[in-house]
């Protein structure tokens, strides 16, 4: 699959388990120089939630750490820690654990509002070309 739609797909999947969890209303976040891929807020508990899709290619890109690191150092106004899902194909979730550790995001001790979510990614189905309509 061409890797824009990967990242749609783990978009699509990543809003669906947050929407799942509760986090069904769109969050307009304050402007920053970045902004979440997907804000939403719990209506029932006022609690925001930040999603980011990450690929395999992204795992190497310093932007990709910099986005991480930003929105895993979230903070509401009262100093609560933001909950922050990344979603990840599910092949490369170890490469993402790796990273986490390595930025010093999440470990045994720290980054428990950081969750991981893994993702099935199916390869793309060859498709075969339409047959012709017209019949002799």
């Amino acid at each position: 699959m061409a890797a824009s739609a990967v990242r749609l797909r783990l978009r699509r999947e990543l809003a669906a388990h947050i929407a799942r969890l509760g986090y069904s209303s769109q969050h307009l976040a304050p402007p920053t120089a970045l902004k979440p891929e997907i804000a939403r807020v719990s209506p029932v508990r006022r609690r925001i939630a930040y999603g980011e899709t990450v690929l395999r290619g992204d795992l190497r890109r310093p932007r990709c750490h910099e986005r991480l690191r930003f929105f895993s150092q979230r903070r509401t106004r009262q100093g609560s820690s933001i909950l922050f899902f990344i979603g990840v194909a599910a092949d490369d979730r170890q490469a993402l654990e790796e990273l986490l550790s390595e930025l010093e995001i999440r470990d045994a001790t720290r980054g428990g509002h950081v969750h991981i979510v893994p993702i099935e990614v199916r390869a793309a189905k060859a498709r075969r070309p339409a047959a012709s309509r017209a019949r002799c």
